[in-house]
């Protein structure tokens, strides 16, 4: 049995954390924010849990299977459907009474040309703004297996962390590691936490800096992708019947929650939706450009506004060459989260390197 600290409560820290423990391992777990979740939170406000824009997962994928695991209650999940998501210049992704140009559209998004419109409408979604997101959320959406959570993120946090206490694990908040050398965890409270074995499940920035005295060879080159987000309830419904918009064009994606998941049963919308960043434009520009297609394409949901969240900047998600969990382990240095090399992308990106590294505690004993 290793001692496992796991820096950072988020997705892939409660994931590697639940893995480890199962492992037998003795695990603590350590957070500088007071609430756990990382990124993956959401706050109710009127009953509707209001996250930071969309965020889609893998009904078959990595977060899906670990909740499942680690909880007896079935999760609560919309599938976006092809016949209701609509492209800018295109129209529905999968029209329904029209045959043959579903055909047509089956045909062009099986080949995967990204120069038509539909195609990289379609990448623009299941791939949240990244041109080398892992091919396997483009083909989820054509399977009819991308989902929105309709509990929140935070009903999924909740979950990890009830198991988690179930067996034991300590969850200890507000404590903000300042370095890892030698087995050993320094805290800014001057505190230091002698381990067998760390696992680094913050953030990439926050990792970055903790990191930085112990790649053998050069760092990773990773970059944060920017985006704005506007989230609305609404006693109107201004997209009608469908799942969402997609406008290529100007970088915009807009979902109503209401419709994907109608075991939310609201009786208006939840317009849940996101700018990506554009190179050389400020964050209020950007904010800007994303109300601006919201009136374009919800003409008057500001008149129907029940409660509002609106972020400048957020980050969806990290770019460039990532590094495997295991790229540290020689150092007794695990890694996990959505900026490690997975086959999966966003939240299931960060679930699945979480999994890999609570399952592989002793590959980096000495």
């Amino acid at each position: 049995m290793a001692r496992v600290t796991v820096i950072g409560a988020g997705l892939s820290g409660l994931t590697a954390a639940l893995y480890a423990t199962t492992a037998g391992h003795h695990v603590v777990i350590l957070d500088r924010g007071e609430h756990l979740g990382g990124r993956g939170t959401s706050e109710s406000l009127g009953g509707i849990p209001f996250g930071f824009g969309p965020h889609l997962l893998q009904s078959n994928g990595p977060l899906a299977k670990v909740t499942k695991k680690v909880s007896r209650l079935k999760m609560v999940l919309g599938t976006l459907r092809m016949d209701r998501l609509h492209v800018t210049g295109v129209g529905p992704l999968r029209p329904r009474g029209n045959v043959k140009q579903a055909s047509i559209l089956r045909r062009i998004l099986k080949a995967n040309d990204r120069t038509h419109p539909a195609v990289s409408g379609a990448h623009l979604l299941s791939d949240m703004g990244a041109s080398d997101a892992p091919a396997s959320r483009f083909q989820a959406l054509q399977k009819g297996k991308l989902c929105v959570v309709g509990e929140g993120w935070s009903g999924v946090v909740g979950r990890m962390a009830s198991a988690l206490d179930e067996v034991g694990v300590l969850i200890e908040a507000g404590c903000d590691v300042v370095s890892i050398e030698n087995g050993t965890v320094h805290l800014a409270d001057k505190r230091k936490l002698e381990t067998d074995v760390i696992i680094v499940a913050c953030g990439w920035k926050r990792a970055k800096k903790l990191l930085s005295p112990h790649w053998s060879e050069d760092e990773p080159n990773l970059q944060p992708m920017l985006a704005s987000t506007v989230d609305a309830a609404l006693t109107s419904r201004p997209l009608s019947q469908r799942h969402g918009i997609i406008d290529e064009e100007s970088g915009i994606v807009i979902l109503d929650y209401a419709n994907i998941q109608p075991r939310m049963k609201l009786e208006g919308a939840f317009l849940s939706s996101v700018a990506f960043e554009r190179e050389g434009e400020s964050h209020e520009d950007r904010l800007q450009r994303l109300n601006e297609a919201l009136d374009h394409h919800a003409p008057g949901w500001r008149q129907h506004l029940i409660n509002e969240r609106q972020q400048r900047t957020i980050t969806i998600q990290t770019i460039g060459e990532k590094p495997a969990y295991d790229a540290l382990c020689d150092k007794g240095i695990l890694l996990a989260g959505e900026w490690v090399a997975s086959n999966h992308a966003l939240g299931d990106a960060a679930a699945q390197t979480g999994k890999d590294a609570g399952q592989h505690v002793p590959s980096a004993l000495d």
